[in-house]
């Protein structure tokens, strides 16, 4: 007899094949059970090699052993020995059954996910460590201020933090950022920004909804799980209308692949949505900018600290950032990145009239000089030209090259025209300009694109005020603080813009939410002084210009300012007269973007614009200012 046939006789090929079938349905139960209850990834490992340790022996047993009417016995002791049609039969029945579960599972297992929220609503799980919807997802979405979706577009939500001790957040916070800075890198498909999604954080509303509120198509989600020995990331993309998952993918890596993965993620979601760059090109454009790993973690922790700056208003959050930066700097001297982040931070420095600036106790000059430093090497090591393009302009703004600056960015712009950044130096370039048509035009592109992003409110609020349309102001205004009235900063410049409209009332109930928000000193009582003139209140405004200069008496910025809404116009221009000369004109041009700001005031001022064909605007009176005679007379008997 030939081996073949004496296999088949004793049933050894359909016992082998029967046993791969089953145990691999039974592997795929595991898994999922071993992932919901949490057991180490080991556990799973090991049970795998048990079965597949298990295969021999079965295929042992089948050869040694014959299933007989007079129960089991050793082949070599029976006499005759022929094929046992029942067990034949057995087995064929357990092989169709078990490729049947197995057919049936991998249906259940690619159909579309469900977000489950426990019931006090406070903590996502994942199931299979994918992040599901809920029923939530076919509720009908807001009208109010939503924004329609284009087919190639997408929000990046924040992933879910799976660490047994769940002390892995800023990780999983800085992974999500740098995977959306990644995609907003393709030109042909339209991220909603970091600041847009990440309000959904926690939340129990549905793919669905949460998508129409953002204006995009699909939604990518998914959780980290991180020790030092493992790297577990799953992420899915979710097709908003019907909840269909295009992709999914598990990475388990070792935390040193966490360059890779990001790269990955960012280039299968951009194929999957069929953008039109091709694969190599996607890749170099995706790529992290750094082959260190310790490098890239200190990169992520800087951007999830520059990140709880304009959620919270706490400025400390930014030095921390910096620090962060610096350090991936130190672990990798080329990352260009990193320089880029940090160039931000020395240039927001060197802004007199942010509130977030602190100076630090240094110079302009050497301020100036660090900012230099760090945008010069960011240029240098960058890889990507278009990118490195932008980094020119961001340069040149900063310069106060202001026909380059606007050349390089539009250029940049036409190239990558979903980059928020770059629109946001746009509105910057175009108020310094006095371009006030294109800045109004600019602020409605600007918000229709990322109309949920914190920071794209707090700008356009801030530049709102050299529109004349005040309807359009007060409309502009309530779908700000609707999308964003939580966060800080869009308080503080939406109470401001409210006073320009004279909503006084809607101003104020904005006022005790900024004096409880944990902003700068002398922002919430510049925001108080801005009320109490509004409201006619003389001697209080009086007295919070008071306990502004014992915050900061050298603060030019806030000097001007206060002096301008107390009416004391001369003493104002006065504060800002030493700035107009060679040495210090730059720090002047930091007011061209203020509306009430009179640059044909300063004559070396005037002189640099003309040089550069910018003709300044005619400047707009503060409608809520104080009584200048009512203040003169206060300041003088206070005297």
């Amino acid at each position: 007899m030939s081996l073949f046939s004496e296999l088949a006789r004793r049933s050894v090929v359909q016992v082998g094949l029967a046993y791969i079938v089953i145990g691999w349905v039974i592997a795929q139960v595991a898994e999922f059970a071993f992932e919901n209850f949490g057991a180490p990834e080991w556990v799973l490992k090991s049970f795998v090699v048990v079965l597949l340790l298990g295969l021999p022996i079965a295929l042992f047993f089948a050869w040694t052993f014959e299933i007989t009417p007079d129960g089991i016995k050793r082949d070599s002791k029976i006499e005759n020995p022929s094929p046992n049609p029942s067990v034949r039969r057995r087995l064929d029945h357990a092989i169709i059954a078990a490729l049947l579960i197995a057919v049936a599972f991998l249906m259940w297992e690619r159909a579309p996910k469900e977000q489950i929220v426990n019931p006090d609503g406070n903590e996502q799980v994942a199931v299979s460590e994918e992040r599901e919807t809920t029923g939530a997802a076919e509720q009908e979405p807001p009208a109010a201020g939503s924004i329609s979706a284009v087919p190639k577009s997408i929000a990046v939500l924040p992933f879910i933090d799976l660490s047994g001790i769940e002390d892995q957040e800023w990780f999983a916070d800085g992974l999500t950022e740098e995977i959306l800075n990644a995609l907003a890198r393709t030109p042909d498909l339209l991220v909603a920004a970091r600041t847009s999604s990440f309000p959904f954080k926690g939340s129990t509303k549905g793919v669905k909804e949460i998508a129409s509120s953002l204006g995009v198509a699909h939604v990518l989600e998914g959780s980290v799980r991180r020790s030092d020995a493992q790297l577990r990331v799953t992420a899915q993309l979710v097709r908003a209308s019907d909840g269909f998952q295009l992709w999914s993918q598990t990475y388990d890596r070792e935390p040193d692949d966490v360059i890779a993965i990001q790269e990955a993620i960012a280039l299968e979601i951009a194929t999957a949505l069929e953008t039109a760059m091709d694969p190599e090109a996607l890749q170099r454009m995706l790529s992290a900018g750094t082959d260190s790993v310790p490098a890239y973690n200190a990169y992520l922790a800087g951007l999830a600290a520059n990140a709880n700056l304009i959620s919270t208003g706490d400025i400390y959050s930014f030095q921390r950032g910096r620090e962060n930066f610096e350090k991936a700097i130190a672990l990798d001297p080329e990352f260009a990145l990193a320089y880029q982040s940090l160039a931000d931070f020395w240039r927001i420095q060197l802004q007199g009239t942010n509130i977030v600036a602190t100076g630090l106790g240094m110079d302009r000059e050497s301020l100036s000089r660090e900012f230099d430093d760090a945008i010069e090497s960011a240029i240098k090591y960058e890889r990507d030209p278009v990118t490195q393009l932008q980094y020119r302009a961001i340069q040149a703004t900063q310069q106060k090259r202001y026909p380059l600056a606007l050349r390089l960015n539009t250029q940049f712009l036409e190239q990558r025209p979903n980059n928020k950044r770059a629109h946001q130096t746009q509105l910057d370039l175009l108020a310094d300009l006095s371009e006030d048509e294109a800045l109004i035009e600019a602020i409605a592109n600007f918000e229709e694109r990322d109309g949920y992003d914190p920071l794209v409110n707090n700008l356009s609020l801030t530049y709102l005020m050299t529109s004349d349309d005040k309807e359009y102001i007060r409309e502009f205004t309530r779908l700000a603080l609707e999308r964003n009235g939580d966060e800080s900063f869009v308080q503080y410049q939406a109470h401001r813009i409210l006073l320009w409209v004279g909503d006084i009332d809607g101003a104020s109930r904005l006022l005790n939410l900024i004096s409880s928000a944990s902003l700068p000193d002398d922002a919430r009582f510049m925001a108080a002084l801005r009320q109490a003139c509004a409201e006619g209140n003389t001697p209080d405004a009086v007295r919070y210009q008071k306990r502004l200069l014992q915050v900061d008496p050298d603060n030019l910025s806030m000097l001007y300012i206060s002096n301008m809404v107390l009416g004391q116009e001369k003493t104002a221009y006065e504060v800002l007269a030493p700035l107009d000369n060679e040495a210090r004109l730059y720090e002047l041009t930091d007011y061209l973007g203020y509306t009430y700001f009179d640059a044909r005031r300063f004559p070396n001022l005037l002189a640099f614009l003309q040089s550069q064909g910018v003709d300044p605007r005619d400047p707009k009176r503060i409608p809520y200012q104080c009584n200048a005679d009512e203040v003169r007379e206060l300041v003088s008997v206070n005297s």
